[in-house]
């Protein structure tokens, strides 16, 4: 069923990762990246104050959609407390800025930041309800209505994005001036409507009730565990470029998360792999503990080889890549390889986490992430800044970022792994090992074209890239890691066509 279910998953990502980075050139070569660096600033302050739109709710509703018959019950439950926590959100983040620009005196490097901030907020809102169907879909392993309306929003989107570079580049944008960035994320939100839109009208009939106190109760007792872990882990994603932003300004910031967003097809590729990890380890927890240990090994196979080529990708050709979208980020190209790094290992610790999750372990991953958490934090503090109270410190600026963001990815991978373990009792042994045979090769290739082609030209640069992948493909299928007749399965299964 996993290789059945994923494949239309993985095609709506690639996708819209790809839309994503025609997009993402259009914005940083035409519109700037200092108003891509507002953008950047504003979607982590808004991002900040979204430590109380989730607090491990989801994971709830995706066990209990699993596991139950109530349906009805626990879905009317969970949207009462979406809805709920959304408006709390705004209510929060409004208030917050009010507090900071009225009440403290203080502003930002540019009064339009405010307007972005603010207009980022529906996006967030908007976000934090698309999760209602998104989770029941994904507990239902329903690959089609996830990946449709994903893709209907990255296509309008990115679609939207396009067409502003384009003006941008025909010098017709008149007298917008720093308002675009304003612009830039009220797109977000419209996007994000239609998305929520569209996942709800193509799972109609929805049999909403009025939510009971004991469904809601149920769901906090269970989510209750991951609420702090989860709410410090935005924090945590969302402080490094307000750290940045602060201390070396816009461009800085826009590098940082640019680098954030190349990585997307890493992290999106993970989470559509995984995406159907809970609730099919949720389904096997009466196997044996050895029967499930093997599903959980191969889905962190699946996930390592499935995200390996593009890390070593982003490793080795960071300062072409980046060069791409703006030479202002040349000087950069240090964090996107050791951030490439963080991806992988954030990615292959997915499958232990989801297994404590569908074992009921709950209190084990908050604690576990909770520290992952905070290092990453302590880090940020001593790594980014250049000191603070008069104290001096490293000033690595967005390197110190990716540095402190890595470092707690294996500490946290290790942790995982370890406790997993503890509680299994039983297991098998890692095969990724095989994995690293094939990275030797591939890093070859892109390290002699790092010496000798200096691909800084995308028609350079991208048959390079597309060589590093099918060699990499032919390694996985000589070394058993993939088959012939898989990748053909995964083709029909892309394209539509039914044996």
């Amino acid at each position: 069923m996993f290789s059945e279910k994923s494949p239309v998953i993985v095609i709506q990502t690639v996708v819209s990762s790809f839309l994503g980075y025609v997009a993402l050139f259009f914005i940083n070569r035409y519109v700037g990246p200092v108003y891509w660096g507002y953008l950047s600033y504003a979607i982590a302050f808004g991002g900040l104050f979204t430590i109380i739109t989730d607090l491990g709710f989801s994971s709830a509703n995706i066990k209990f959609i699993t596991q139950e018959d109530e349906r009805s019950r626990n879905l009317s439950a969970f949207l009462f407390i979406k809805t709920f926590l959304s408006l709390i959100f705004i209510a929060l983040t409004v208030g917050a800025l009010l507090v900071w620009v009225y009440v403290l005196h203080r502003g930002f490097e540019n009064p339009i930041e405010f307007w972005t901030i603010i207009a980022i907020l529906p996006y967030y809102a908007v976000y934090n309800l698309i999760s209602v169907p998104n989770s029941y879909y994904q507990a239902k392993i329903d690959s089609k209505h996830i990946a449709i309306p994903r893709l209907v929003e990255s296509i309008l989107r990115n679609g939207i994005f396009i067409f502003i570079g384009i003006v941008y580049f025909f010098n017709l944008e008149g007298n917008i001036g720093v308002g675009i960035s304003v612009i830039l994320a009220l797109v977000y939100g419209l996007s994000y409507s239609v998305y929520l839109a569209i996942s709800f009208g193509s799972g109609r009939p929805w049999h909403f009730q009025r939510p009971d106190s004991k469904t809601i109760r149920k769901y906090m007792v269970f989510a209750a565990p991951l609420a702090f872990s989860t709410s410090i882990g935005i924090i945590n994603g969302n402080i490094d470029k307000i750290i940045i932003q602060f201390y070396y300004g816009a461009i800085a910031t826009g590098a940082f998360y640019t680098d954030q967003r190349l990585l997307i097809i890493i992290t999106s590729l993970t989470g559509s792999v995984s995406m159907f990890i809970l609730p099919l380890l949720s389904s096997k927890v009466k196997l044996s503990n050895l029967e499930f240990d093997a599903s959980v090994i191969e889905y962190e196979r699946i996930v390592s080889l499935i995200t390996l080529p593009f890390v070593l990708i982003f490793f080795w050709l960071s300062p072409y890549i980046l060069n791409i979208y703006s030479q202002a980020y040349l000087e950069y190209y240090a964090t996107l390889s050791v951030l490439a790094l963080g991806s992988y290992i954030s990615a292959i610790q997915f499958p232990f986490l989801q297994a404590l999750i569908s074992k009921d372990g709950q209190a084990k991953i908050a604690k576990i992430s909770s520290i992952g958490i905070i290092s990453n934090i302590i880090l940020n503090i001593i790594l980014i800044p250049t000191a603070i109270l008069g104290i001096r410190l490293f000033g690595l600026s967005d390197l110190g970022a990716a540095l402190g963001y890595t470092f707690s990815a294996v500490l946290t991978y290790v942790l995982f792994k370890h406790i997993y373990r503890k509680h299994n009792v039983e297991w098998n042994g890692s095969v990724l090992y095989r994995h690293f045979v094939m990275v030797v090769p591939v890093s070859l290739i892109l390290l002699a074209s790092d010496i000798y082609l200096k691909p800084y030209q995308f028609v350079i640069l991208f048959p390079i890239v597309v060589l590093a992948l099918l060699v990499y493909l032919a390694l996985s299928i000589i070394m058993r890691e993939i088959s012939l007749e898989q990748v053909l399965a995964i083709l029909k299964g892309v394209l539509g066509i039914r044996n």
